[in-house]
């Protein structure tokens, strides 16, 4: 197994908001980094989805696969 990473997502804004408008900020920003978050959730979710359709998709076609009997020299 892999070495888990301790990852973050970066943001503008203040520690300790002092005034209506530094709050604003802040919140700006928090909101920024949820839909940036948000996005990524997506992102992996549908990329799971797409290999999961791949790999059902390859074992559906595997077993609608036919043995077909290899010609004779005759009908060669």
């Amino acid at each position: 197994m892999r070495k888990v990473e301790s990852l973050s997502l970066k943001y503008v804004g203040y520690s300790s908001p002092e005034n209506e408008d530094e709050l604003e900020l802040e919140l700006a920003g928090l909101e920024t980094v949820i839909a940036s978050a948000k996005q990524r959730i997506a992102i992996l979710k549908q990329g799971l989805r797409l290999t999961n359709l791949m790999k059902n998709s390859m074992a559906k076609e595997k077993s609608d696969a036919k043995i077909v009997p290899e010609t004779s020299s005759q009908d060669k």
